[in-house]
């Protein structure tokens, strides 16, 4: 038996300039109802005059990671959940924070995903770190989380006003089973890659506060260290990380499916 799908959308933009392109290359209209199944937008962080963390040497900048992860991270999700896959930016463009916000919700979406690399001074630290939002786990998260807002329009207060809201809402509920889906996958495909670990946190992303929907911030490595800096440049291991992603994403679709069924 079909089950309609659940929404966690709070409303829509009616209108935006920028159209960004749907899976497959074809130019994408102002959509004119909801359709039937999942949308799901990928945010490429930074981009243009924005280059994001920049590695040591190598000189890999998080602009161009990101938008590979998220060119092959959108390919997978269209073939594994069937969704209409949205990019927020397509190629080497600046977008504010405000504006990926607009892009999610113009687009109804069902889930956000915000796609980037880490940096931190301990050139060691390796790894994935998921995050949704809400207050900081630690000190660092906290650091990540003031770096990636930076160009945000909204003043921290206005944002922590939002959170309070937020936080009552079943999209942060869902964002934590979402992370928890993701992480599962990411563990069991990218151990053998040589990846140490996958960490989900929390922290005050100005870009998850204004998508209406489950929503996460993923930092797929550490440009900070030479070693994951080299795999990250990769494309065989970025497709690699994009599909266990997917698999994640695809995992928590089937679930989310099945509790709401039972309602």
């Amino acid at each position: 038996m079909a089950h309609s799908r659940p929404s966690f959308r709070h409303g829509a933009v009616s209108a935006l300039l920028l159209t960004p392109l749907l899976v497959g290359g074809a130019e994408a209209a102002a959509p004119k109802a909801r359709p039937a199944e999942p949308v799901i937008v990928i945010d490429a962080g930074h981009g243009g005059r924005d280059p994001g963390t920049i590695s040591k040497g190598q000189r890999i900048r998080e602009k161009e990671i990101s938008l590979a992860i998220s060119r092959k991270l959108a390919s997978s999700l269209a073939k594994k959940t069937g969704a209409r896959v949205y990019l927020t930016r397509s190629r080497d463009e600046s977008l504010t924070l405000d504006q990926r916000d607009r892009l999610a919700n113009w687009r109804q979406c069902d889930l956000f995903l915000s796609i980037h690399a880490n940096a931190t001074r301990n050139s060691k630290t390796q790894g994935v770190e998921i995050y949704y939002l809400n207050r900081a786990t630690d000190e660092a998260s906290r650091r990540l989380a003031q770096r990636e807002n930076q160009g945000s329009r909204g003043e921290k207060e206005d944002y922590e006003l939002i959170l309070s809201d937020l936080l009552q809402t079943a999209a942060t509920e869902e964002s934590a089973l979402l992370a928890a889906d993701v992480k599962k996958t990411l563990l069991k495909k990218m151990k053998p890659q040589g990846v140490p670990g996958v960490r989900v946190k929390t922290a005050l992303f100005y870009v998850l506060v204004g998508a209406k929907c489950p929503s996460l911030l993923i930092e797929t490595g550490f440009l900070s260290n030479s070693q994951e800096a080299r795999r990250l440049k990769r494309p065989d291991y970025q497709r690699i990380l994009a599909d266990a992603i997917a698999e994640g994403v695809a995992n928590y679709l089937r679930s989310q499916a099945d509790r709401f069924s039972d309602l």
